[in-house]
C-alpha cells in the first residue's frame, strides 16, 4: 500500500518567519472593563487609539477604512499585473500544445504520417521560487481548459509511485471529461474497481470525438518526482501517443540540465522537447514598482532603506511575487495601525489636485505634523513672500488655519512632486533606450537611485548625461521628440510647486525649436542663452563638449544648439529627480521601518537558537531561573553566569563558548558535572544520571550544528560556530 502524504504544517517552513500566535485567553477577567476593552479591540480588528489614548475615535475608524480602501485595489492591481506578465509565457506553451501531434491530424485527413511517433514535451523553467508555481501552473491549466484540452496537474507528493501517478492522472482526466459530457462512471463499465492504466484512457479517446483536443499532463515539480517513475511513465506514454495525443509539460525550478540528469537516453530520445521560460518575476516586479511607486498609485511609498529591504528580499532570496506582496501588505498594515498621521492618506487621491482631510484633526495630531522637519522647512520658505511672517505666525498658532490652508498646500505639493518624479524616471528610460545596453538599468534600480541618492551623487545619472552629450544632431532630435511626448502627457503638473520653479514644457519645447532652427529660435532664460561659441578643438573643450567629435562639418550655431539641448535635458532631470527628503510630509508617506521588515521576513534561526541557549532566563518563566539583585554583578556578569537551574543544553552551550576550536569531551564533562552537582543535596543527581544528561546535551548540540565529531582526536569534538 502506498504511503499517504502528510501535508506540511504551516509552522514547518523555515523561509517564512512571520507567525501570528494568539495568546491564550484567560477564563476569568478581572473586571467588566477589561472584557469590554477586549470586545472593542476585536470589533475594531486590532486598531487602537494612538497618542497615548488621546487620538479621536473618528480618526481610528478612518485609519481602518483607509487601509481597506487602499489595500484591496492594490492587491487586485498586483494580481492583474502578475497575470498579464505571466500570460506571455503561458500563451506560448498553449500554442505549442495546439500545434503538437500534427501526424495524428494528417492521418485523420488521409495523409501519410511519419513512421515513428514522438511524445511532445514542453520543458518550462518556472523559477527557483516553488511557492509561486502553484498559481502559475493553475493559470496554465485554466487557459488550456478554455481551449478545450483535457488537463491533469500532477504533484510529486501524491505521485511517489507509477501506480499513484497513473491513478491521479486518470482521475483528473475523467473529472474534466465529466465536466464536458453527461457521461458518468457507468460509462466505464459501472464497476467500482478500476484498472488505472492508460488503456482505459485509450478506450474512451477512441470512442469519443476529440478532434483537435490534447491530453495534457503537467508535472508541476519535476525535480520532486522519482526519476524511475518519470522514466517508466514516458515509456508507457510513448506506446499510446500515436492514438492519444498526450503532451507532457515538465515544470523545472533549477535548470534545463535536470532533465538530462534525471532521465535515461532512451526516454529522452522519445521526447520532442521544446523549451519555454515561464519565469517573469523580474518583469512583474518592474511593472508593479512603476505603477505603485513611480506613478504614485499607492499613497504609501518606501524610503531608501525600506525599499532596499523590499528588493533584497526578492532578489537575493527567492524571487517570490507572493513574498513581495506579503511584505508590502505588512508595511501598509504597520503604517495604518501604528502611524497616527496615516489619516492624511485621504488627502492624496490620485485624481484630485487638492482635498481637505475628511476628519478633523486633534490638537495633538496637528502639533505632531508641525514637529516634522520637512513641514518646518516648508513653512520657513514662506517667510520670503509677501506677508510671509503673518502666514508663518498663523500657521504655527492657529490649528484651523493649518488644517484648512497649510495642510492642503503641502499635500498638493507632494502630489505634484510624485507626478514630476514619474516624468523624470520615464525620461531616464527614454534616454537609456538610446544608450548602449550595458548602461541600461531596470525600473526597480532606477527608482532606488531616485529615492536613495541626491542627483549630484548618483553616478548613473552622470553616465546618462555623458551619453546625451555624445549624441549627434539626429539622435538629439529623436530624443527631444520623445521627451516632448512625455511632457505633453504630464500637462496637469503645476511647475511652480516643483522643479525649483523651472517650467519643463517650455524648456524642452524651446530646446527642440532651437535645434530645428539654431539661428532663429531662442531657448528660455532658465539657461544661458549666449551666442554661438567659437569652434575650438582643445582637450578641455572636447571633455566638456564631446559632441564636437561627431559634428561632421556642423556649424558653430548647430554645435551651440546641441550644447543648449544637453543643458536643457540636464535641467529637466535635475528638476524632476529631486530627493523626497526635500518634500513636505515625506516623514509620513515614505515608509522607513526597514528594521521591522527585516526582523519579520528575514528568518535567522541560528541567532534565535543561540539567544535562547545563551540567555535562557529571558525565555524560561520560572522562579529558579530568575535573576536576583544579590547575584547581580552587572549586565555582563548576569549574561555570563552559569547556574545549575539552567537547562542541560544551555549549560553545555555556555561551557563550550569558553573553549577553542577543539573541545575535549572529558574536560567538558568535568565542567558540566561541577555545575550540575551544585544542586541541593536532597536532589543531587548520581554520576550515571549526570553522564546521561551530558550525553543528551552534547547530542542536541550536535543536532543543532554547534559541534561535530572529528577523526583527528576521537575524544574531541570540533566547534563550528563563533559569536552571535
Amino acid at each position: 500500500m502506498a504511503e499517504t502524504y502528510k501535508p506540511m504544517d504551516a509552522f514547518d517552513s523555515m523561509t517564512e518567519s512571520t507567525f501570528i500566535i494568539k495568546p491564550k485567553t484567560k477564563t476569568k477577567t478581572k473586571s467588566n472593563a477589561n472584557a469590554n476593552s477586549k470586545s472593542d479591540l476585536a470589533a475594531d480588528d486590532g486598531y487602537v487609539t494612538l497618542l497615548q489614548g488621546r487620538e479621536p475615535i473618528e480618526s481610528m475608524q478612518l485609519r481602518k477604512r483607509l487601509f481597506a480602501q487602499l489595500w484591496q485595489p492594490l492587491e487586485e492591481e498586483l494580481f492583474t499585473i502578475e497575470k498579464q506578465v505571466n500570460n506571455v509565457g503561458v500563451t506560448e506553451v498553449c500554442d505549442f500544445v495546439d500545434s503538437s501531434y500534427g501526424q495524428i491530424e494528417r492521418r485523420e485527413q488521409g495523409q501519410v504520417a511519419r513512421p515513428f511517433a514522438e511524445v511532445s514535451a514542453a520543458v518550462t523553467f518556472a523559477g527557483i521560487n516553488t511557492g509561486d508555481h502553484g498559481k502559475l501552473f493553475q493559470s496554465l491549466q485554466d487557459q488550456l481548459l478554455e481551449r478545450g484540452h483535457h488537463v491533469a496537474l500532477l504533484e510529486s507528493q501524491y505521485c511517489n509511485t507509477l501506480s499513484n501517478l497513473q491513478r491521479s492522472l486518470l482521475e483528473q482526466m475523467f473529472n474534466s471529461i465529466y465536466a464536458d459530457t453527461d457521461a458518468g462512471p457507468s460509462a466505464f463499465g459501472g464497476t467500482r474497481t478500476v484498472a488505472y492504466d492508460l488503456g482505459l484512457l485509450q478506450l474512451w479517446w477512441a470512442s469519443s470525438v476529440c478532434s483537435g483536443k490534447k491530453a495534457v499532463v503537467v508535472l508541476q515539480d519535476f525535480e520532486g518526482f522519482a526519476p524511475t517513475v518519470v522514466d517508466d511513465f514516458i515509456r508507457i506514454v510513448g506506446g499510446y501517443c500515436d492514438v492519444v495525443p498526450i503532451v507532457l509539460v515538465l515544470g523545472l525550478a533549477t535548470s534545463y540540465e535536470c532533465v538530462h540528469q534525471s532521465l535515461t537516453k532512451a526516454s529522452i530520445s522519445m521526447l520532442n522537447v521544446e523549451r519555454f521560460n515561464l519565469q517573469r518575476s523580474k518583469q512583474c516586479i518592474d511593472t508593479a514598482i512603476h505603477r505603485l511607486f513611480v506613478q504614485g498609485h499607492a499613497p504609501l511609498c518606501f524610503g531608501a532603506e525600506a525599499y532596499k529591504s523590499l528588493l533584497d528580499q526578492f532578489l537575493l532570496y527567492n524571487f517570490s511575487i507572493a513574498g513581495f506582496v506579503k511584505k508590502l501588505k505588512y508595511a501598509a498594515m504597520d503604517f495604518f495601525y501604528a502611524q497616527p498621521l496615516s489619516v492624511l492618506a485621504s488627502m492624496l487621491e490620485p485624481n484630485a489636485a487638492v482635498s481637505a482631510c475628511s476628519v478633523h484633526l486633534s490638537s495633538d495630531q496637528v502639533e505632531l505634523i508641525r514637529m516634522q522637519r520637512s513641514v518646518q522647512r516648508f513653512i520657513e520658505r514662506r517667510t520670503t513672500e509677501v506677508d510671509g511672517n503673518a502666514y508663518v505666525r498663523q500657521a504655527l498658532s492657529d490649528d484651523d488655519f493649518f488644517q484648512d490652508t497649510v495642510l492642503p498646500q503641502m499635500a498638493r505639493a507632494l502630489v505634484m512632486y510624485r507626478r514630476s518624479y514619474c516624468l523624470g524616471i520615464d525620461a531616464v528610460v527614454e534616454i537609456q533606450s538610446m544608450a548602449p545596453e550595458a548602461m541600461q538599468k531596470p525600473v526597480r534600480t532606477l527608482h532606488y537611485y531616485g529615492v536613495g541618492q541626491q542627483f549630484d551623487d548618483c553616478t548613473h545619472w552622470k553616465t546618462l548625461l555623458a551619453v546625451v552629450r555624445r549624441m549627434k544632431t539626429s539622435e538629439m532630435t529623436q530624443l527631444l521628440q520623445k521627451l516632448c511626448r512625455l511632457v505633453d502627457g504630464a500637462a496637469d503638473i503645476d511647475w511652480d510647486l516643483v522643479a525649483d520653479g523651472i517650467h519643463i514644457p517650455e524648456l524642452i519645447q524651446g530646446a527642440t525649436e532651437l535645434l530645428a532652427n539654431p539661428d532663429g529660435s531662442e531657448i528660455p532664460d532658465v539657461l544661458d542663452n549666449s551666442g554661438p561659441k567659437k569652434r575650438t578643438r582643445t582637450r578641455t573643450e572636447m571633455e566638456h563638449r564631446p559632441f564636437l567629435l561627431f559634428d561632421n562639418g556642423a556649424s558653430d550655431a548647430q554645435l551651440n544648439a546641441l550644447e543648449k539641448c544637453c543643458e536643457a535635458i540636464e535641467a529637466m532631470l535635475r528638476g524632476c529627480l529631486i530627493s523626497y527628503h526635500d518634500v513636505a510630509l515625506n516623514e509620513v508617506f515614505y515608509y522607513r521601518h526597514s528594521f521591522l521588515l527585516d526582523t519579520a521576513f528575514s528568518a535567522q534561526p541560528r541567532a534565535a537558537v543561540q539567544m535562547a541557549l545563551g540567555k535562557s532566563h529571558y525565555y524560561v518563566s520560572c522562579d529558579c531561573c530568575a535573576v536576583t539583585d544579590a547575584d547581580d554583578h552587572g549586565s555582563d556578569g548576569e549574561d555570563q553566569r552559569i547556574t545549575p537551574a539552567m537547562h542541560d543544553t544551555s549549560i553545555a552551550y555556555r561551557l563550550h563558548q569558553e573553549c577553542g576550536r577543539l573541545i575535549n569531551l572529558y574536560d567538558w564533562h568535568a565542567s558540566f558535572s561541577s555545575v550540575v552537582e551544585r544542586e541541593s543535596q536532597r536532589t543531587a543527581p548520581s554520576q550515571g544520571e549526570i553522564q546521561a544528561r551530558f550525553m543528551r546535551a552534547v547530542e542536541e548540540m550536535r543536532f543543532l550544528g554547534f559541534i561535530k565529531s572529528t577523526q583527528r582526536k576521537t575524544d574531541h569534538v570540533v566547534r563550528l560556530t563563533w559569536g552571535m
